[in-house]
């Protein structure tokens, strides 16, 4: 049978520390793995990314590429177009990869049928624990058990092209990541829907595994649930079928998160001290490394009023939202 070649592309802006954590692992990691290529894509990065790339010049499977600032789907597709492999195995520049996840991934495109194979993710050992990482480890075992059973039928936002792999051919054919979603959040879930859409076979690849050294604080984290309340709304406008699966279309249930949703879109919350106090006692908890669920729900109760508060400065207007309903299920940023 013959090998196919594969080439990994990694985009990177402003993360210098963790790529010289994870660059080298990968680079032993593709070269046991039979010489796979390495792109690393330095979208714009001024921390001194490319002078410490320089160190690894040497490296005959490394390639890096430099392009200005212009977000995470154009330095993915400009290194999906830079590849000389005929598949591409996506990952995300703070993620290390079990020992054998490149040959599987490769082994899982031998036979030339197109399709798009997702590998699992989890949390990288080592890490400062707290209630914040908790939360991610139980989205992640969600994600895993979802994605395992027998039969199951990929969703838009069961999506993550941080550990993903797949032809050039198709990626071309579904048009690529879509370069205007420049925020965090949704170029994954609207590629996806758009595979989806296509017909295009997605593969779950339990052995496959690339451990997260997962770095965010709470601040940064409400920032991304802030940024998702405003993707989303981009999302629902390329695609209206979608709108009723999205966050914004259902009121939640429990009363303490209409509270918060509420207070989210309102332009002038009277509640805003009372919030931005409990943001900063959180993240000191969350920094000192606290854990428990009664501060997972305070986090998801925070996350919430980011959410509305990104949709609201979004501009969008929609129709009286439906309840929340068990189908819809929300996103981890």
């Amino acid at each position: 049978m013959t090998t196919t070649r594969l080439s990994i592309v990694v985009p990177t802006y402003s993360r210098r520390g963790l790529l010289e954590r994870t660059l080298p692992a990968l680079l032993n990691q593709a070269g046991a793995a039979g010489g796979a290529e390495i792109l690393v894509v330095v979208d714009g990065s001024r921390d001194g990314t490319l002078e410490m790339l320089s160190r690894f010049r040497g490296d005959p499977l490394l390639r890096v590429v430099s392009q200005e600032n212009r977000g995470l789907a154009a330095a993915r597709n400009r290194g999906a177009h830079a590849a000389s492999s005929e598949v591409v195995l996506f990952l995300d520049d703070d993620m290390i990869l079990k020992e054998g996840s490149i040959c599987a991934h490769r082994e899982a495109h031998t036979d030339g049928m197109e399709r798009v194979v997702f590998g699992g993710l989890a949390l990288a050992e080592g890490l400062r624990h707290s209630f914040l990482k908790q939360g991610i480890e139980i989205w992640g075992g969600q994600v895993e058990q979802r994605l395992s059973t027998p039969g199951y039928e990929f969703r838009f936002d069961d999506c993550h092209f941080g550990h993903a792999s797949m032809s050039r051919q198709l990626l071309q054919r579904a048009g690529g990541f879509d370069e205007s979603f420049i925020r965090y959040g949704n170029e994954d879930y609207d590629l996806g829907w758009r595979l989806i859409q296509a017909g295009a076979e997605m593969r779950y690849l339990s052995i496959a595994v690339a451990r997260q050294i997962y770095d965010k604080t709470l601040y940064r984290w409400l920032r991304d649930c802030e940024c998702v309340g405003m993707a989303d709304r981009d999302l629902a406008g390329k695609h209206p079928s979608l709108e009723r699966e999205l966050r914004f279309a259902s009121v939640p249930h429990h009363p303490l998160k209409r509270v918060a949703r509420a207070s989210g879109l309102s332009t002038l919350d009277p509640l805003a001290p009372a919030w931005s106090l409990l943001e900063a006692g959180m993240a000191s908890l969350e920094w000192m490394g606290a854990r428990g669920s009664i501060l997972g729900k305070a986090q998801s109760l925070l996350g919430e009023r980011r959410y509305w508060k990104g949709f609201r400065r979004s501009g969008a207007s929609r129709a009286e939202p439906q309840r929340e309903t068990g189908e819809q299920r929300g996103r981890t940023a």
